[in-house]
C-alpha cells in the first residue's frame, strides 16, 4: 500500500508540473507569435506535445495514459483562448520610436497627440465556435499622428469589441473617446481577423495600409491590462488542475480498494 501511495504521489507531482509547463509554453508561444501563421503553429505544437508528456508521466500507472494525454493536449491549447494581450513588455511612445512594429518586448504604446480616426472606422459582426455563431461585433479604425494625411499609409489600427451578452471588455469602443489612455497590442488568434478587417476598412475609405498592420486596443492602462491577462491565465489553470486532482483521486481510491484483495490473493 505504501508503494502504491508513493507511485500516486510521484505521478501526481509529475502531472502538476506538466500542466504548468504546458500552460507556460502555450502562453509564451502565443505571446511571441509574430504572425497568424505562427499562432496556428504554436497551437498545434502545444497540443501535440501533450501526447509524449502524457505517456512519460504515467509509465508507472499505464491506465492513466490516455486520460493524461488528452488533458495535457487540451491544456496546451488553453492559452490560445485566454491570451489576447502581451504578458510582459514595456510601453513605448509612438512619437519616439522610428517604426511601428509588433516587437515582443513592447506590450503597448502611449500616443500623446495621436487620434483615432473614427471617420474611417469599420464595424463588422464576429463569430466563433461550433456553427460559427455570432457573439458580438468588432470595430477597427486607424490610429494616426496629428500631422497624418490620407496619402500616408496607416501603420497601426485600433480594434474594439462589443458583446451581445452585454459583457464590458477592457477594450470597449466607449474608451475611444476618453483621455489619458494607452494602447495595448493585440496578440493571439484574433489578430488575423482584425488585420483582414483593417484591410477592408482601408479599401472602403481609400486608405493605404500594410498587409499585416499592428493591431492595438485602447485601454486605461497597459500595465493593468497585462496584469489582468496574467490573472486570467491563472484562473484558466484551475480547470486542468481540478481535472487532474479528480483523476488522481479516483486512481488512489481504486488502488486502495484493490490492495486488500491482492493481499488475500
Amino acid at each position: 500500500m505504501a508503494r502504491s501511495c508513493s507511485i500516486v504521489l510521484h505521478v501526481f507531482a509529475a502531472g502538476a508540473f506538466a500542466i504548468i509547463a504546458q500552460l507556460a509554453l502555450g502562453a509564451l508561444l502565443i505571446a511571441l507569435a509574430p504572425s497568424p501563421e505562427w499562432v496556428i503553429a504554436a497551437v498545434v505544437l502545444s497540443f501535440l506535445l501533450g501526447v509524449p508528456l502524457g505517456i512519460g508521466i504515467t509509465r508507472a500507472l499505464p491506465g492513466l495514459t490516455f486520460p493524461a494525454m488528452g488533458l495535457l493536449a487540451l491544456t496546451g491549447i488553453a492559452p490560445a483562448f485566454v491570451v489576447d494581450a502581451p504578458l510582459w513588455g514595456r510601453v513605448a511612445d509612438l512619437n519616439e520610436i522610428g517604426s511601428i512594429q509588433g516587437s515582443p518586448n513592447i506590450a503597448g504604446y502611449s500616443a500623446p497627440g495621436w487620434r483615432i480616426d473614427q471617420a474611417a472606422a469599420l464595424e463588422e459582426r464576429v463569430s466563433a465556435g461550433r456553427g460559427n455563431k455570432s457573439y458580438g461585433s468588432r470595430r477597427v479604425a486607424p490610429l494616426v499622428a496629428a500631422d497624418w494625411t490620407p496619402e500616408r499609409p496607416v501603420e497601426i489600427w485600433v480594434a474594439a469589441e462589443t458583446r451581445d451578452s452585454g459583457r464590458m471588455l477592457p477594450w470597449h469602443p466607449k474608451l475611444w473617446s476618453e483621455r489619458n489612455g494607452e494602447f495595448i497590442r493585440l496578440v493571439g488568434r484574433d489578430v488575423s481577423g482584425a488585420q483582414l478587417q483593417a484591410g477592408r476598412a482601408a479599401q472602403k475609405f481609400g486608405l493605404h495600409t500594410a498587409a499585416e498592420p499592428v493591431i492595438v486596443m485602447r485601454v486605461p492602462s497597459v500595465a493593468e491590462t497585462v496584469t489582468a491577462e496574467r490573472l486570467a491565465l491563472l484562473r484558466a489553470a484551475r480547470v486542468p488542475f481540478a481535472a487532474w486532482i479528480l483523476l488522481m483521486g479516483l486512481t488512489a481510491a481504486v488502488l486502495a480498494w484493490r490492495a486488500p484483495h491482492k493481499a488475500r490473493a
